[in-house]
């Protein structure tokens, strides 16, 4: 687990020379590059780090992921190809040892010094075994595939701050918490087998449970390998990188929040309050989905391992009751007329507007220490993770006045 000298010693080193040295000589595996985070990373591998070379792994053709790539990053894709140090690594998450060649994975074996996992299907409502198998068995997998190789400084998998989702309102630390004395290989089993939990829904999503499990089994399976869990809050449209507003659209919950809300005109909606509150003042914890993968790529350099959340508390904190100020005081003024009144309850009995019930965590309030980041906020350059208030309320007005552009066009269709 993360030693605390030794984490202070390779922060202290990257804020006295910088990290561009350390990067010089790592040589990538990367999954999920044709995801929201996955494509950021390749960006900024490929572009802003001196990075030896990426090994970027894909289920289709090259030319399906490079179409990916164009319509997320459609400035800059061409720029990462011609970086020349992408190369297409063919492979399926869900087989084992990923259906790579054997040729390929002795390739992989002896040249990468840095693997990180982005790959996920990230879909609220799956059934407990759909999430299990995409978002769990192949982190497992891949742990089991890269304690083979043998340059490997480390192992970052991108998990969740809501694994603990489990948990009562207040402060989530940066460690494991157990919700039941279950061996967690039995319940991995038993959904396998059965597609049912007894907790799933003391969960946030399935999602969340199955990365929960992932962490407690790979904590336990592969203790001596150097792995760093990294748990991001909600993913939001990137601030800076690739491109301000960069993101795909399944990949920021508050976006759709943001479309369904203001198509809901002249409506009132019910909403249950977060405990201890009668209005939205819980925070509602967002961050950019580039400082996510800056804070990834620093705490790679700094060879973090255990557990690392990054929320918002290295961003801009901002409660329910902020983000619908945020609408209403950019929504175009023909929408603004027409915006839902909201009335917060504190019974949770009572029944919730269909919004409501769909973004269950905006009636919580969990508040994700991201303590071991903090040194992040020193740092400069393309992973710098410092924002101002302009910045941040700059990109706010600019995703609802696309949003609003985004219906209009959708309503005309």
């Amino acid at each position: 687990m993360f030693s605390p000298a030794q984490g202070t010693s390779q922060a202290d080193q990257i804020l006295r020379e910088g990290y561009a040295k350390i990067f010089q000589s790592q040589t990538v595996l990367l999954t999920g590059s044709t995801g929201s985070l996955g494509g950021c990373l390749l960006y900024k591998l490929a572009l802003q780090l001196p990075t030896r070379k990426i090994y970027t792994l894909i289920r289709g053709t090259p030319e399906e992921a490079i179409a990916k790539w164009k319509k997320s990053m459609p400035n800059q894709y061409q720029a990462i190809l011609a970086s020349k140090k992408v190369e297409f690594v063919l492979g399926n998450i869900r087989s084992t040892e990923f259906g790579l060649q054997p040729a390929t994975l002795q390739e992989l074996q002896e040249k990468v010094t840095l693997v990180i996992h982005a790959a996920a299907k990230i879909t609220l409502d799956a059934s407990p075994q759909d999430a299990f198998e995409n978002n769990c068995l192949p982190a497992l997998e891949l742990a089991r595939i890269v304690s083979r190789f043998r340059r490997l400084k480390l192992l970052v998998l991108i998990s969740t701050a809501y694994v603990n989702s489990f948990l009562p309102d207040g402060p989530v630390l940066e460690k494991s918490y157990s919700l039941s004395d279950e061996d967690p290989e039995q319940e991995l089993a038993s959904v396998l087998a059965l597609d049912r939990s007894p907790h799933t829904a003391k969960f946030s999503s399935s999602y969340a449970q199955a990365k929960y499990i992932m962490e407690r089994i790979i904590l336990q399976r592969f203790a001596l390998l150097p792995i760093l869990l990294l748990r991001p809050t909600i993913f939001g449209q990137a601030i800076r990188d690739p491109y301000p507003l960069y993101g795909l659209e399944n990949s920021t919950p508050m976006n759709k929040f943001f479309q369904l809300f203001m198509e809901d005109t002249g409506a009132t909606q019910i909403w249950h309050s977060a405990k201890g509150y009668s209005t939205g003042a819980n925070i509602i914890d967002e961050i950019p989905v580039d400082f996510v993968a800056n804070a990834c790529l620093l705490h790679a350099a700094a060879h973090t391992t255990g557990i690392v959340q990054v929320g918002s508390e290295l961003y801009e904190p901002l409660t329910f009751d902020e983000y619908i100020d945020i609408v209403h005081g950019n929504a175009p003024p023909a929408i603004r007329k027409e915006l839902p009144e909201i009335v917060f309850t504190e019974d949770r009995n009572a029944p919730q507007c269909f919004l409501a019930e769909m973004v269950q965590i905006t009636s919580r309030n969990w508040l994700f220490d991201c303590g071991r980041s903090y040194w992040l906020k020193q740092v400069g350059g393309p992973l710098s993770m410092r924002a101002c208030k302009f910045e941040v309320d700059s990109l706010n007005k600019k995703r609802i006045h696309r949003i609003y552009g985004h219906s209009v066009e959708k309503a005309r269709m």
